[in-house]
């Protein structure tokens, strides 16, 4: 396991030094380059090794295939890391929201999300129609509840039955929060899913509770 670590750890630095001369990393590219720089060395890495080298690198998810980028360097752009700190303060956010709390563009932000997802440092989803956004670390229901639980109904919603914990109605619900009946039914099912919200059969009458946990 050590011999293997070394190994990758010698090929990685090659490919660094072939990177950084404006070239993207491409395997089938990128092997002729390892093994001329090995033949004038007493490394003895042979093109099999090589090969399984640097399927390992990708597999980690270290090196990206057509990327001139590795992933230690991906949070020295100072607007991807922006990007990224706040997609991981916020998982779940919309890519409105991105363009909205960083203030680039919609070009820049697509740009550096998509090379952050390439190396798998965020992922995204679709969830009610919208595509969503988390840190690779995150588990995916985590993020769908971050996102749902973060919109301003859902917040009003949750604060109501907060201060409501004796069981309200849906219709009650709609008209005290002078939300469309449509609109409660949408939001009440969608955290009724995701276990924030709890409702019962009450003397004929369908009723919300807040979700002990959400107290």
């Amino acid at each position: 396991m050590e011999e293997l670590v070394n190994k990758e750890e010698i090929v990685y630095n090659v490919i660094l030094e072939y990177l950084n001369q404006n070239r993207p990393f491409r395997i089938r590219e990128i092997l002729p380059y390892i093994n001329s720089r090995f033949a004038k060395t007493s490394i003895n890495i042979n093109e099999t090794g090589i090969k399984e080298i640097l399927s390992s690198l990708v597999k980690k998810q270290l090196l990206v295939e057509g990327s001139v980028l590795t992933k230690n360097e991906l949070l020295q752009n100072m607007k991807r890391k922006t990007i990224f700190t706040i997609v991981k303060n916020r998982p779940g956010i919309i890519f409105n929201e991105i363009i909205k709390e960083s203030g680039f563009s919609n070009y820049i932000v697509y740009w550096h999300l998509k090379i952050l997802i390439k190396f798998d440092c965020l992922r995204k989803t679709m969830v009610d129609k919208h595509q969503i956004f988390f840190n690779s670390s995150v588990e995916l229901e985590d993020a769908k509840l971050s996102h749902f639980i973060s919109k301003e109904k859902s917040q009003h919603i949750i604060e109501y039955l907060r201060k409501n914990d004796i069981g309200i109605s849906k219709t009650q619900i709609s008209n005290d929060l002078s939300m469309h009946i449509n609109t409660a039914t949408k939001y009440l099912k969608n955290l009724e899913i995701m276990k924030v919200i709890t409702r019962e059969s009450i003397s004929n009458k369908t009723l919300y509770f807040l979700h002990e946990d959400y107290f």
